[in-house]
């Protein structure tokens, strides 16, 4: 299948000079930052063979590749082998070239050249006898297309043969790798430049002789030349660029050389094979070099930019590179390599920042900010790797050695302190609060402990004021002296995950306490006296309604996105209208609004678009396939910049949408590529297709040619003018009639591509013979005969064959409707078993396989950090008694309403489990022996006020004894010591009278 990848991409709308692509707004241009999403192909999406040698494309949007073992098509989302005339397009194809009059030619080896021509093969005949034609050139514009092949010479094609081009005695017998035509101009003929294999660079000045030009500047051989490019430059000469075999990248431009190699730059190889120019609006070129170590890019002349890692087509030696356009315009770059193709547009919404912090959890936190240029200044808080900050072009790094409490950064604000920026400050791991000033950052003394399982998380700043949330010690808040520390309690919540000012009053969002109000310095807290379920609230944002009303959004862990309405401060209203649409998971992270107004949604399974219409929301889903470096989202890693992007941390980097414009799509070509009768190629003649037989069979190929996303596309193939006649819209490029009804028949072919637009409907004519029992003379021969009984079995085989021809198109549409469902199903299928097979049915919660995974993982990871790892083993007091008093259904209802309240009550990072029966497990990675007894304790006390109705109608409350242990791992069998010292410790706690927490004996 195909694989939708990233590509090492640095660019925010390239085109050539001619494109017509706007610039972006001042200060807005991502150029040099990131990676936009590409498509990779090989032999499993149907290359005859890995290794692509040329790239061409046409002026109606079909893509050629050739390869070692043959020519092939991009055919929507699947690449077509061509075999030409007797399947000599089969052997290697050295060359290819389009043309403006829409022509294809191909270089063959030991076969010579061939031209695609209104759709028929032709030979052009070999342009040096038995040797191999090297590359095919072609220039000018349509009706003036002048076409050009190397190898051993030069030869131009004169329209009925190749005309050999005089070159000078040094390049007799060498071969000649390349030519650019340079036209002529300021009183300079024509010229013509010739790269040779061994002779070095000519040029052809109109009739003169050609003359050799020398290369100078330091670096290593540059008689080998595999490619030239001439660079149109506006109001002064054009510049010639040379890709060379074990020299680099050569440039000639006002009479001076320029050479970049592996030796004074970061080019990654000397051996050149190919290179292309982009011209980038508002950024300068961009050269682009396939070389024998990948692919590297150029960026206005300053340093050599590789391709993604990740990789691996763009990792091997790149042979060609291509430039085309999608229907819509949008320029597209083709990299042919050893092992396949990669095209990549050279614009679109999602790009990949960095991959910062993937080998942990990602991108923490995403600040962006004006920067002293007028650009921007982009700052990401990884897991692991640090801070990084990007400006002017260039990333800056900051780790321990800089000063930072810790390599994971949980979060990132601009605090103001009476300068022009303010000062930057981080929350990291630990608990720890620090300052940048100057390039080292300076740790802030705070009020609460350091615990190796925290994280100080930035809620907000702004004014005089710095709110600061921990996972398990509440919350702080600095009035520019000192600090006033709120720690957890019956009152204040542990973990508190946002905050967002309203006019004077401050909104929190929290785990376990709902949605938390600060007012003239009194708290006041909102559950479910206004209908907000019992969850944990992450990220909280103010996006004011259509009325103008201030409306908080928060992400939750089990009810996707939640709205309140707190225009009364002291009624906040749950807001359900309009109904938001139903996200394929109920953790949501949060959500902002972009550039365009549409509401960007956070999930842990992807990024969301939802788009107003009306009183409903119109939706967008993108994954990774569609740019994002990861389908979980970080929380509060959501920042909309003043342009109107949207920045997003996610498990796997940092990415940054760039709102569409809102201009309608054009509509996209449909072609007809193929048509097949009784399984042979034909051609439509005078506008109408005339099958031979009346029981031929007809089969259409077709092509929507939108250089993008093919696999969206839908056709349809109607008979028109026949009851039931209308087609389904279906996925596949191809259509087949058993037999036609008689007579003069019209079909119709529609698509619409993967945004709905529907293309311009092709419309075939075909004339199908009647039986020849149907001919005028048969039915005479039937009247006068009075053949009534021979009359009525026509009629009879008639009426089969249409019944035949209705079951074959049911079975044809039924079994390509089994092969979509099955391949769902099977998708879904998997998805349920993965989570089933880690979770508890009962009590929702993890199981013995979920415990045992997590206990071995955070075991190595405590191991390796030497931090503490907790564990408590809970059993519910006399459990058996409400089985045998209530029944089942109420001990499992009990278990249920224990379950809730865990996951309530525990803190960020815990996994909890059922361990069997009544028993329950927690894992409590970096807390120490008092901090898991205080959990364990909060625990207890919240198992002992469910309501009896909860669990035992009339009975007593039920109670829970706990086991509590910390230790720091320390060998293979710390999950069983854990789980040993924590049952003794259970075991006491039952004989000391139960409903208490006893911790393990150290």
């Amino acid at each position: 299948m195909r694989r939708t990848l990233s590509v090492a991409f640095l660019l925010t709308c390239l085109a050539p000079a001619s494109a017509g692509v706007p610039a972006p707004t001042a200060g807005a241009n991502l150029h040099g930052l990131g990676w936009l999403p590409s498509d990779a192909y090989d032999t499993g999406e149907g290359l005859p063979d890995p290794t692509v040698n040329a790239i061409a494309a046409l002026p109606n949007g079909h893509v050629w590749l050739g390869t070692m073992r043959g020519l092939a098509r991009l055919n929507g989302a699947r690449v077509v082998a061509e075999p030409g005339p007797g399947g000599v397009l089969g052997k290697p194809i050295l060359g290819l070239a389009g043309t403006a009059d829409g022509d294809l030619l191909a270089s063959v080896d030991a076969a010579g050249v061939y031209r695609l021509h209104d759709g028929q093969w032709q030979s052009l005949g070999s342009p040096f006898g038995s040797n191999r034609t090297q590359r095919l050139r072609a220039f000018g514009k349509p009706g003036a297309v002048r076409v050009f092949a190397t190898g051993n010479g030069v030869a131009e094609w004169n329209g009925a043969r190749w005309e050999p081009r005089a070159l000078p005695a040094p390049l007799a017998g060498r071969e000649v790798f390349d030519i650019a035509l340079q036209p002529a101009s300021d009183g300079i003929a024509e010229t013509l430049w010739v790269a040779s294999f061994g002779g070095g660079l000519y040029r052809c000045i109109g009739k003169a002789a050609c003359e050799r030009v020398a290369i100078d500047g330091s670096g290593p051989r540059t008689d080998e030349i595999r490619t030239l490019q001439l660079q149109l430059r506006a109001g002064k000469p054009d510049a010639l660029w040379l890709a060379l075999q074990g020299g680099g990248v050569a440039r000639l431009a006002d009479g001076g050389w320029t050479r970049w190699h592996a030796g004074n730059s970061t080019l990654p190889s000397d051996f050149v094979s190919d290179l292309a120019l982009v011209e980038v609006p508002g950024a300068g070129l961009d050269v682009w070099a396939g070389t024998r170590s990948g692919l590297a890019i150029l960026r206005d002349g300053r340093e050599w930019i590789g391709a993604d890692p990740r990789i691996p087509q763009l990792r091997e030696r790149v042979r060609t590179l291509a430039l085309t356009r999608t229907s819509q315009g949008v320029p597209v770059m083709w990299a042919g390599s050893d092992t396949g193709a990669v095209r990549t547009p050279l614009a679109g919404p999602w790009r990949l920042v960095s991959r910062l912090g993937s080998s942990g959890n990602g991108i923490w936190d995403v600040w962006v900010e004006p920067a002293t240029d007028g650009g921007e200044r982009v700052w990401l808080a990884s897991d692991g790797e640090g801070l990084a900050r990007f400006e002017d072009g260039h990333w800056r790094r900051y780790g321990r050695a800089d000063g930072m409490p810790s390599d994971s950064a949980r979060s990132i604000r601009r605090v103001p302190d009476g300068s022009r920026e303010g000062s930057l400050w981080i929350g990291t791991w630990g608990g720890h609060v620090a300052r940048l000033q100057g390039e080292r950052f300076v740790e802030l003394p705070t009020p609460w402990k350091k615990l190796p399982g925290d994280a100080a998380s930035l809620l907000l700043a702004d004014r005089d004021d710095v709110w600061v949330g921990t996972r398990e010690q509440g919350m702080a808040h600095w009035d520019g002296r000192q600090w006033t520390w709120f720690p957890p309690g019956r009152d204040m919540p542990g973990w508190v995950y946002a905050a967002v000012r309203v006019g004077d009053t401050l909104w929190f969002s929290s785990a376990g306490k709902g949605l938390v109000r600060r007012r003239g310095g009194e708290w006041r807290f909102f559950g479910k006296d206004i209908g907000l379920p019992a969850d944990r609230f992450y990220d909280l944002r103010l996006i004011p309604d259509a009325d103008g009303r201030p409306v908080l959004w928060m992400g939750s862990s089990s009810n996707g996105l939640v709205r309140v309405d707190v225009g009364n401060q002291d009624k906040p209203r749950l807001v359900t209208d309009p109904a938001l649409p139903a996200l394929p998971i109920a953790k949501a992270y949060g959500a902002v609004r972009d550039g365009r107004g549409d509401i960007m949604v956070c999930t842990d399974y992807g990024v969301f678009s939802w788009r107003p219409a009306g009183e409903r929301y119109l939706a967008t889903a993108y994954h990774r396939e569609d740019g994002v470096p990861h389908d979980e989202c970080n929380g509060k890693a959501l920042q909309v910049d003043e342009r109107g992007r949207v920045w997003i941390g996610t498990v796997g980097g940092a990415a940054v949408y760039t709102p569409p414009e809102a201009t309608p799509r054009r509509p996209s070509p449909l072609e007809l590529t193929g048509l097949r009768v009784d399984g042979r190629q034909v051609r439509v003649v005078d506008g109408v297709l005339a099958l031979p037989r009346a029981d031929s069979a007809l089969e259409l190929h077709y092509d929507l040619l939108t250089g993008e996303k093919e696999a969206g596309s839908r056709y349809r193939v109607s008979l028109l003018g026949r009851e039931g006649g209308i087609g389904t819209w279906e996925p596949l490029d191809s259509h087949a009639f058993a037999r036609l009804p008689a007579g003069r028949q019209r079909v119709r072919i529609e698509a619409r591509d993967f945004a709905g637009v529907p293309a311009e409907p092709l419309e075939l004519v075909v004339d199908v013979p009647q039986v020849w029992w149907q001919t005028p003379l048969a039915r005479a021969l039937q009247v006068l005969g009075a053949l009534a009984l021979f009359w009525g079995v026509l009629k009879l085989r008639e009426r089969q064959l249409r019944l035949r021809e209705l079951q074959l198109r049911d079975m044809v549409r039924d079994r390509t409707n089994q092969l979509q469902a099955s391949d769902t199903e099977l998708r879904r299928a998997n998805d349920e078993l993965r989570r089933l097979s880690y979770t508890d049915p009962l009590t929702g919660l993890g199981n013995r396989r979920r415990l045992f995974e997590a206990l071995e993982l955070h075991c190595r990871h405590g191991h390796e950090q030497q931090r503490p790892l907790g564990l408590l083993l809970m059993d519910l007091d006399h459990f058996k008694a409400i089985n045998d008093s209530h029944g089942h259904t109420a001990g499992d209802l009990c278990l249920q309403s224990v379950a809730r309240v865990m996951l309530a009550t525990l803190p960020g990072g815990a996994i909890a489990a059922r361990y069997g029966g009544e028993e329950f497990c927690v894992v409590l990675p970096g807390l120490d022996l008092a901090a898991a007894t205080a959990v364990a304790e909060d625990l207890r006390a919240a198992v002992q006020a469910i309501p009896p109705l909860d669990c035992q109608a009339n009975g007593p409350r039920v109670t829970a004894s706990i086991g509590a242990v910390s230790r720091v791992p320390n060998g293979p069998a710390c999950a069983d010591l854990l789980l040993t010292l924590a049952d003794g410790a259970l075991y006491r706690a039952k004989a000391a009278g139960r409903n208490r927490v006893q911790p393990a004996m150290p």
